[in-house]
C-alpha cells in the first residue's frame, strides 16, 4: 500500500493500516429493518443527514435502471472525487453512488467519537435512505474495513465487496511501540507527518498532480482531530471477526508491493480472492485507471455472477 522511504518513522507498519478493522466505539446509526424501497433513488446530487446530525453529500450517477448499484467508499482523509476516474467505466452497466464520509470532503464534522465502525454504520444508513437493495461496495484503504462493517449491517442487501489496495491480511495486527510513536507523531504534527505519509504512497513516475491532490486534501490541518483519532482507532482490531461477519464475497485489486496479499489466510475467514497490479502505489485507481478499471469491472461482475 505504502512505499516506505523516510527513516525514523515506522511506515511499513503504517502501510498495513488499511488491512485492519477497527472495532471500538458505538456505531452512530443503528441496524434497523429496511423500509419499503422506491424503484431507485433520483439521479444527481443530494444530501443525507446521519443519526448524529452530520450532513453527508452524495452523488448518484450511471445507469438509472440498473439492478445493481456500486457504492464507492473512499479512504482515510479522502473524498468522493477520488473515484472520478472510475465512474465513466461503470456508467453504462451499473448505478453508482459516491459520497463524503463525515469529517471528510464537504461533509460536516460533528461527532464525539471517530471510528471505522461508525463509518460502516454511516454507509449502511445512506444505503437504507436511498432504498437500494442490490449493492456491491468498493472500498479503498480505510474504505475496505468500512465496507466490511456496512456489509455486516446489511445482510441480503450487500452482495459483495471489492477491496482496493486494502484487506491484504486478516491476521495482521496493527500494534506495538513503533505504532504508538507513529500515532503520537500524527497527534503532535498532523500536517507534517501526513505529508511524509502521503509522499511514500507513490512509487510511480509522472503522477505529481495526483500526489499534490492527495496531500492537499488529506493533510488539511483543519481535519487533524478526525485524522489522528482514526489513526488511534485502527489499532483496535478484530479483522478475522469482521471478515466473517461481512458474510459476502470479497474480491481485491491490490498493489503487488510493498505489502503482500495473504490470499490463503484471508480464505479462512471469507470467500476471498485478489488480483495484483505491479509498479503501482496505494492510489492505483487514480494513477493507473486505464489498467485498474477493467480489473474493477471484472471483480464486480464476478461478485454479481456468484451471488
Amino acid at each position: 500500500m505504502l512505499h516506505p522511504k523516510t527513516p525514523g518513522i515506522p511506515w511499513p507498519a503504517v502501510a498495513l493500516l488499511a488491512v485492519t478493522v477497527a472495532c471500538a466505539g458505538d456505531a452512530p446509526v443503528e441496524d434497523a429493518p429496511l423500509s419499503a424501497a422506491p424503484p431507485g433513488p433520483a439521479m444527481g446530487e443530494g444530501t443525507w443527514t446521519t443519526l448524529d446530525g452530520n450532513a453527508v453529500p452524495y452523488s448518484v450517477a450511471g445507469r438509472a435502471d440498473a439492478d445493481v448499484t456500486v457504492v464507492f467508499v473512499h479512504c482515510w482523509m479522502c473524498n468522493k472525487s477520488f473515484w472520478d476516474a472510475q465512474l465513466p467505466a461503470l456508467a453504462g452497466v451499473y448505478r453508482t453512488v459516491t459520497f463524503d464520509m463525515p469529517g471528510h470532503g464537504e461533509a460536516t464534522s460533528e461527532r464525539d467519537q471517530w471510528t471505522v465502525a461508525g463509518y460502516g454504520a454511516d454507509v449502511a444508513g445512506l444505503i437504507r435512505e436511498l432504498g437500494l437493495t442490490d449493492i456491491v461496495l468498493v472500498g479503498h484503504s480505510m474504505g475496505g474495513p468500512v465496507s466490511l462493517r456496512a456489509a455486516a449491517l446489511l445482510p441480503g442487501i450487500v452482495r459483495g465487496i471489492v477491496a482496493v489496495d486494502t484487506l491484504h491480511d486478516a491476521e495482521f495486527r496493527f500494534e506495538g511501540d513503533q505504532i504508538e510513536a507513529m500515532m503520537q507523531a500524527f497527534e503532535t504534527d498532523f500536517v507534517g507527518t501526513c505529508g511524509q505519509f502521503v509522499a511514500q504512497m507513490f512509487p510511480e513516475d509522472g503522477v505529481e498532480p495526483i500526489v499534490e491532490q492527495v496531500r492537499a486534501v488529506g493533510c488539511d490541518g483543519a481535519r487533524a482531530e478526525v485524522g489522528a483519532a482514526l489513526m488511534r482507532d485502527f489499532a483496535t482490531i478484530d479483522s478475522p471477526a469482521w471478515f466473517r461477519e461481512a458474510g459476502v464475497p470479497i474480491r481485491a485489486v491490490n498493489a503487488s508491493a510493498p505489502n503482500p496479499t495473504n490470499i490463503e489466510a484471508n480464505r479462512a475467514y471469507a470467500d476471498y480472492d485478489a488480483v495484483l497490479m505491479d509498479d503501482v502505489g496505494h492510489y492505483l485507481h487514480m494513477t493507473r485507471p486505464e489498467a485498474f478499471n477493467p480489473l474493477l469491472l471484472n471483480a464486480v461482475a464476478d461478485i454479481v455472477g456468484a451471488s
